[in-house]
């Protein structure tokens, strides 16, 4: 079959969450402007819809079911759910088209930056993508890891998302450049925190990351609870699972951007759910485009299998209705390559650097001798002798060929450097890292 609907099973994975009974009366609050005293009484009574809330009594049942507040709150929980997930026997219960297993793609955050962790995260960089790097090794390197982040509120409390990159920049680089250096890491895909974009992190992405997997329209808005407008709020954005160029003025429509953007609904939550209809259409943008993108994603402080022994047998069952169009497993990159690209060949992008003296001056120079970079050039990141860790922009030496970086008193003097690391993606998410001999 030539007309294929690729599944992309997306994990917003941010490690152990802890919720005590009092932070989950808070945001009944905070949802709905109800006070109640925080008593296993009363969330019995609002989980079974015995008090009468003027017409919110499904929705607020809907918002706080025992599956949704059930967290694992320890590695502990996490590592048993894993271990089962990611088993070969469980992957192989729900097959695609081509009898191949489930693939997970976990969108691994650093909880950094935080003043107070009332919620149990686990702080610190590099802890959950480490973590998953080796269970995915463990369960015989089926599955990717690519990029999520949370952008800090004010506070700076653990457990409160914002949406501000420009007020998130120097963590945010940090945890990039420690990723880069440290696990020889570098994102292609992304998934926003709380689904959120707003200019300022589309700008970022148009920089650096190719693909982004958060787009939440649906062919009937019934799903969206209003507290959810300010944070992922995509009306305005295409239904279609088909992915889209983002305007540069508008992130929701299509438009000039270079990267491209798709449709990721929700599944084990109370909002945007993937629903059977939403499953339908996307065999249909099958039938009528060849290709699409059906993408989903949960978290992994919820009991994850609840949520895939609900949604794949689901898609299995629809698919006898398309005999036309093939279902296959797969990770968002080769996801997005085969539905965007036609052209796309292997290993096109590739960097070459060297240290050089020009004018007096210590420069690192870096030339794209393969393919071409996406964005307008590659990331760079420092790691200081007093483990300090730094981004900085390079001087462009010719238009999106070649850059430099002066190491003097005004950045940074190379005899104070560890280490350097440079990093770029092509449009087809390729990737190249190059890691500089300093000597």
């Amino acid at each position: 079959m030539n007309k294929k609907l690729y599944i992309v099973h997306c994990v917003d994975t941010e490690g152990p969450l802890h919720e005590p009974l009092a932070a989950t009366f808070e945001r009944l609050f905070n949802i709905y402007h109800i006070r109640l005293d925080a008593t296993k009484e009363n969330l019995f009574k609002l989980q079974n819809k015995l008090i009468d809330f003027n017409g919110l009594e499904e929705e607020i049942a809907k918002t706080f079911r025992k599956e949704l507040i059930q967290y694992n709150d320890s590695w502990d929980k996490i590592d048993l759910m894993l271990d089962k997930i990611m088993s070969s026997s469980y992957r192989n219960k729900y097959l695609d088209s081509y009898g191949k297993g489930i693939v997970y793609n976990w969108h691994c955050m650093d909880n950094v930056g935080f003043k107070t962790n009332e919620r149990r995260r686990d702080l610190g960089f590099g802890n959950i993508y480490n973590h998953y790097r080796n269970k995915i090794l463990e369960h015989g390197d089926l599955d990717r890891i690519h990029w999520h982040f949370h952008p800090l509120s004010f506070n700076r409390e653990g457990h409160v998302s914002s949406t501000s990159y420009d007020n998130s920049y120097s963590i945010l680089h940090e945890i990039l450049c420690r990723r880069l250096i440290d696990q020889e890491w570098f994102p292609t895909v992304n998934r926003a925190g709380f689904h959120a974009i707003r200019q300022d992190s589309s700008f970022f992405l148009e920089q650096w990351i190719p693909f982004d997997f958060s787009n939440q329209s649906m062919y009937s808005d019934e799903d969206m609870q209003s507290d959810t407008h300010r944070y992922g709020d995509w009306r305005r954005a295409p239904k279609q699972w088909i992915p889209y160029h983002p305007s540069y003025g508008d992130y929701q429509v299509p438009g000039n951007m270079n990267r491209y953007t798709t449709k990721c609904l929700n599944i084990g939550t109370r909002i945007n759910l993937l629903n059977d209809y939403e499953i339908e259409m996307a065999f249909k943008d099958v039938q009528a485009n060849g290709a699409a993108i059906l993408a989903f994603t949960n978290h992994d402080f919820r009991d994850m299998e609840i949520d895939i022994d609900d949604i794949y047998p689901r898609i299995a069952r629809i698919a006898e209705d398309f005999k036309d169009v093939a279902f296959v497993h797969s990770d968002a990159v080769n996801a997005m390559q085969n539905t965007v690209f036609t052209d796309i060949g292997t290993d096109t992008l590739q960097l070459a650097s060297k240290i050089v003296q020009e004018n007096s001056m210590t420069k690192l120079t870096v030339n794209c001798i393969k393919g071409n970079v996406f964005g307008s050039q590659p990331y760079l990141a420092i790691k200081t002798k007093e483990g300090k860790y730094y981004h900085d922009n390079f001087n462009e030496r010719e238009h999106l060929k070649s850059w430099e970086y002066i190491f003097d008193g005004s950045t940074i003097n190379i005899e104070s450097i560890d280490k350097v690391t440079v990093a770029a993606n092509d449009k087809y998410g390729n990737q190249a890292i190059i890691f500089i001999e300093l000597n």
